[in-house]
């Protein structure tokens, strides 16, 4: 009984064993299909999962579920955003429910290296807003419970990366390498929950306002959250935050009740010293933060009080104090001083925003000599703002440096003075009464030379004087000077309170004067490791014309430098109005010639911008313009063995993608290339031409009165048959060049009979004497005057595919002298010779048929060339695609998610280039089944 009852038990311990082996093997894929059940039941968005793990050895009697390269892609609006991109999600589930209930438990959830991307469109309409509404639910998925129920005591989320954009609100937020994790029991009613975080970078702005900038963050919070069957209560317990080196705690609670919120929170900032408040400002905590010494009393509170629904927002009291405050460093001589700041908003409540106060009675400092005063006021925001401000404002430039540390290669010279005082009502400016508004003043700057290690070569402002009214913000000039370029500006701003006060539309009218204006300098051509490198995280989305901005600027350059070219005499002006930027008038001198240009760049729909661009050349020089645009060479190659100049017209339309290039299906241009002279040399078709055909003086060409029509759509570039003579040969030519440097173009030949080569005159005179042995031939003067010849230059520009009739059309000229060679006979023989014609019309009856076997026979010739040909051209086609597709599978490394990506990437790939290839195919088939027809169509007329 005991050996049989040790054996029972390590019987048992064997099955347990490979229990605990074999579940994760046997319910592996059942769970992942639960995991992508769920999501598509509850989720409109798109989910993708990379490897799938599942083990529970570490965390027995919990199952471990680990999810690699997790991707939630939006749809619709946000196609082709990546909403989260998760390396690595790992959630505990309960085993014995895996096993035996109907639902699946999870216990703790951790997220490692996530991406979130948060978007909120000017519509409202949000990325994360991804729950299936119910009534887009089926009736099935709406009385099928969850197969998940989350008991969760714990979550984690390391190394994320988080942004926030919303439109409406004009909020960014951007959160870098967050860590954070709480713990509680998440299922009970009453939960005490305790979190903490770290964020290495926080950045947060509203209205192009930065109000925290790459703030390093961290927070222990403890919260008791409680809830009930109308509410949800959140009491803020022990707590403690730090927003890189100010510490502070809230205090307070939340409420969620059914028809509105309820708070009371506290700031208690009152440990909080001024030298901590210094490192929320850049300028201070980047530059010597640790070794700085400030001194000077502080306060800092908060207050956010009352209940909120969609038409009242709570009350809130903020004040800042600063009084006697000082900074300075050890290492400089100098001492900031006299730091003065009252700071304070009020708002009491309720749905009338306007009475909201923000008043900044006094913001003074003093840099030894140099001192700056300022104070701000505003009431009644929001209906009709009434501004209270002043600045004056004394500096030596050059002293800053004896009281800020500098940044390494960082300098600055010059003066800045500035005397404005604001103060009235925005109704009397909306009324034009002009009188009753206050603006008066100026900010000037003299002899202003600044270096840094960005602009090594400065920026000098010898002048700039902009003088305030209520009226307009007058730009009285600007004189100055970066790098090699020289600039005047002078104009006026309107409505500058409007648009600083309400968002209106600001008006401006000025005139741009330049010497010489080094593009290449300003825009920095020698790019460095650092200027680029690809932020992986960044998203692509295009530049917007701002809507509130309606801008004239009126141009005019002696010389400008861009790309190594030098532009001269350029005058036009550039307006900004409608979210659209338009050039008017734009006229320059460039490469060898004139340019004219006009157009427009769109965002008024901001998924799509649209560009519609006109240019005017006028004796332009062809190599210049083929060194300065790859794209001239790159539709029409034989302009780099092209020397002369042209003349041509072009309207170019098409949207934009994510990244600002053109999206092919949407492109249209037209226009027209003209030159009274252009000479070719060295170009390899017309070499190739000559070889093949035997005609001399081909391949060097001097072209007179040259004109062409083309247009660009669905990624081609056409031409329009056009006329040229190809040395003493008068000559068609019409075809296209697509995008990708691939060419079909038909060139049609009227070929003098004295350019014939004396191959085919020995051809043509082989072909009398089968009609006629005895014959002793023909001279050229019997052929015909012209022979039309026409050759076909298909496939990549580099190394083309060229093939002609010249043969054929030879022998349907021999053919067509065939009955003058006939009457000829008749007319020379007498009746008694009756016999000999008999005998010579019966040769001709076999030479006829023996003509119509040659004709078929060079015509099957022929066609199988083009089969082949198609083939060839084909498998070129399908080759590239594989080389195409493996190289993204190989480019994708090890990466799990990346390598799927890539063969599905490569598929699609490999599925196009064999469509295209059959399409060639196909139309190889075609061509040489016409050739066959004509061929027949001609033995048949004999």
């Amino acid at each position: 009984m005991v050996k049989r009852f040790l054996q029972l038990i390590a019987i048992s311990l064997f099955v347990i064993m490979a229990l605990l082996f074999l579940t994760p093997i046997l319910f592996k894929d059942q769970i992942k299909q639960l995991v992508l059940t769920e999501v598509n039941k509850n989720l409109t968005a798109e989910l993708s999962l990379g490897e799938f793990d599942l083990t529970f050895l570490s965390t027995f009697p919990d199952m471990t579920i680990e999810l690699h390269d997790t991707r939630l892609l939006g749809k619709d609006q946000f196609k082709n955003v990546e909403l989260a991109n998760i390396k690595k999600l790992q959630a505990h589930i309960g085993l014995w429910s895996v096993i035996g209930g109907d639902q699946v438990e999870i216990d703790a959830i951790h997220i490692t290296d996530p991406v979130f991307d948060l978007r909120v469109l000017e519509d409202g309409i949000a990325n994360y807003d991804i729950v299936k509404p119910d009534s887009l639910k089926t009736d099935k998925e709406l009385d099928e419970p969850s197969s998940f129920k989350l008991r969760l005591k714990e979550y984690s989320v390391h190394g994320a990366l988080i942004k926030y954009d919303d439109r409406p609100m004009n909020i960014y937020m951007e959160l870098d390498r967050l860590i954070h994790k709480g713990t509680g029991d998440l299922t009970a009613d009453v939960i005490d929950f305790e979190t903490t975080t770290n964020i290495n970078k926080f950045s947060y702005r509203m209205d192009n306002i930065p109000y925290l900038t790459e703030v390093k963050t961290q927070a222990v919070v403890n919260l008791l959250m409680e809830f009930k069957e109308d509410s949800s209560k959140f009491t803020l317990l022990e707590n403690s935050i730090q927003l890189n080196e100010v510490k502070f705690s809230i205090d307070g609670f939340y409420e969620m009740l059914e028809n509105h919120d309820n708070m009371d929170l506290r700031l208690n900032a009152s440990e909080a010293t001024f030298k901590q408040f210094l490192s929320l400002i850049p300028a201070f905590y980047r530059s010597g933060y640790e070794g700085m010494i400030a001194s000077g009393k502080m306060s800092l509170n908060g207050l956010l009080k009352g209940k909120m629904t969609e038409t009242d927002l709570p009350g809130w009291v903020f004040n800042l104090n600063v009084k006697n405050g000082t900074i300075n460093y050890p290492e400089l001589p100098g001492k900031i001083d006299n730091i003065q700041v009252d700071a304070e908003s009020k708002f009491n409540g309720g749905s009338e925003l306007d009475r909201m106060t923000i008043d900044v009675p006094r913001f003074d400092a003093d840099l030894g000599k140099n001192s700056f005063n300022a104070h701000l006021s505003m009431l009644n925001p929001i209906t009709d703002p009434n501004l209270n401000m002043g600045i004056l404002a004394n500096m030596d430039l050059s002293s800053l440096k004896d009281f800020i540390p500098m940044a390494a290669g960082e300098n600055y010279n010059g003066f800045l003075d500035a005397d404005v005082n604001i103060n009235g009502r925005m109704s009397d400016l909306d009324k034009g009464d002009f009188e009753k508004f206050i603006a008066e003043g100026s900010v000037s700057i003299n002899n202003m030379n600044y270096t840094s290690k960005d602009l090594p070569n400065g920026m000098y402002i010898n002048r700039f004087n902009l003088l305030f009214s209520p009226r307009e913000l007058a730009l009285q000039s600007l004189d100055a000077k970066m790098g090699a370029s020289d600039f005047k500006i002078n104009g006026k701003v309107g409505n500058y309170f409007g648009y600083l006060l309400r968002d209106d539309v600001i008006t401006g009218d000025f005139n741009f004067i330049c010497n010489f204006l080094d593009l290449d300098g300003l825009m920095g051509t020698e790019s460095t490791e650092e200027s680029t490198a690809v932020d992986s995280s960044a998203t692509n989305e295009p530049f917007l014309v701002p809507d509130n901005i309606d801008f004239t600027l009126a141009s005019a350059f002696n010389s400008v430098k861009y790309e190594g070219m030098q532009f001269g005499d350029l005058k036009g002006n550039l307006l900004i109005k409608d979210e659209t930027v338009k050039l008017e008038k734009l006229n320059l001198a460039a490469l060898g010639g004139n340019v004219a240009l006009t157009g427009k760049y769109d965002t008024r729909d901001h998924s799509k911008p649209k560009i519609d661009f006109g240019y005017q050349l006028n004796e332009i020089n062809i190599q210049d313009l083929v060194k300065n645009f790859v794209s001239v060479q790159s539709l029409a190659p034989i302009t780099k063995y092209a020397n002369g100049k042209i003349s041509s017209n072009m309207r170019f339309s098409s949207a934009l993608d994510d990244k600002m290039s053109p999206i092919l299906n949407s492109l249209n241009s037209d226009g027209f290339v003209s030159s009274k002279e252009v000479t070719i040399e060295g170009f390899k078709i017309l070499e190739k031409i000559e070889g093949i055909t035997k005609l001399k003086n081909i391949s060097k060409q001097k072209l007179q009165n040259f004109y062409t029509v083309f247009n660009v759509t669905d990624g081609k570039l056409s031409v329009e048959p056009f006329n040229v003579t190809l040395g003493k040969i008068p000559t068609d030519i019409s075809g296209y060049t697509t995008l990708d440097k691939k060419l079909n173009y038909d060139l049609k030949m009227n070929v003098p009979k004295e350019e014939i080569p004396e191959e085919m005159i020995a051809l043509a005179e082989k072909a009398m004497k089968q009609i006629n042995n005895k014959l002793s031939g023909i001279s050229a003067s019997k052929l015909p005057d012209f022979i039309p010849l026409n050759i076909k230059v298909i496939g990549d520009a580099k190394n083309p595919t060229i093939t002609h009739d010249f043969k054929e059309q030879i022998m349907k000229a021999t053919g067509d002298l065939k009955e003058d060679i006939i009457n000829t006979v008749i007319d020379a023989v007498t009746d008694s010779l009756n016999h000999i014609v008999e005998e010579q019309l019966e040769n001709l009856e076999a030479e006829k048929e023996k003509q119509k076997a040659k004709i078929l026979a060079e015509a099957q010739q022929e066609a199988d060339n083009v089969k082949s040909e198609g083939k060839r051209v084909a498998d070129l086609v399908r080759a590239e695609a594989e080389r195409n597709a493996q190289k993204l599978i190989d480019e994708a490394g090890n990466n799990i998610l990346k390598k799927k990506l890539a063969e599905e990437g490569a598929k699609k790939i490999r599925a196009e280039g064999e469509d295209k290839a059959k399409k060639i195919e196909a139309g190889a088939n075609k061509k040489a089944d016409d050739i066959m027809a004509k061929a027949q169509a001609k033995a048949d007329a004999l």
